[in-house]
């Protein structure tokens, strides 16, 4: 896998933190990473029963198995892409790029990098009701930017495309302008979200620290 330096936000004591992204995972790593997310999950699971908290207020991918997803990694057309602290994953990401086609006007029918899936580990999850803020933030923000960049390389302007959790929209059109295009009823009727190629080229020139 090739690396680079990042930084995340160490949510305690509000500094920053060293991290790597790696680009290019295998589906071995895949299960290395639900091998580690895994009790978390389960944790979390145990605390929100004890707490009674309504399953509506759940991270909505509390049920997510990534090792069930290390199959569409031998997959020409997908790419993963982490982000590690001292060897221990901190978010993941899924990306594909030959089945899906931008929807705006400007660009319809042209190729984009379309985010299948993106999570953080379940220890930077902020679950108020628990009184959890989470370890690290920022994760999710700079696998984002890392799919822009994938866009920009591909030759696809910076488009990115993705079916946003309820819980996610907020974020990816507050802190992304991504335009949302309706509900897809093929997907869960997730809401269907797209980067222009304006919003990209500002997204890159701020190098990702949104």
């Amino acid at each position: 896998m090739s690396g680079s330096t990042v930084q995340l936000i160490r949510r305690g004591d509000n500094t920053a933190v060293d991290a790597k992204l790696l680009e290019g995972m295998k589906p071995q790593d895949l299960v290395v990473v639900e091998r580690d997310w895994g009790p978390e999950r389960s944790t979390v699971m145990q605390e929100l029963l004890e707490a009674s908290v309504p399953r509506r207020d759940w991270p909505q991918s509390l049920h997510w198995d990534w090792s069930k997803k290390a199959p569409e990694l031998k997959l020409l057309e997908s790419t993963g892409v982490g982000i590690t602290i001292e060897s221990r994953w901190q978010g993941v990401m899924l990306t594909k790029t030959a089945s899906h086609v931008a929807m705006l006007d400007e660009d319809k029918g042209r190729p984009l990098v379309y985010i299948d899936y993106l999570e953080v580990a379940p220890w930077n999850w902020r679950i108020p009701e628990l009184g959890r803020e989470g370890m690290f933030r920022g994760v999710g923000s700079v696998l984002f930017w890392n799919a822009v960049k994938q866009s920009k390389e591909e030759g696809f302007h910076g488009r990115v495309g993705l079916h946003a959790l309820p819980q996610a929209e907020s974020f990816y059109e507050k802190a992304f302008c991504m335009v949302p295009l309706g509900r897809d009823p093929n997907k869960q009727n997730l809401l269907y979200f797209e980067l222009s190629r304006q919003e990209a080229e500002s997204l890159l020139d701020d190098g990702g620290q949104s």
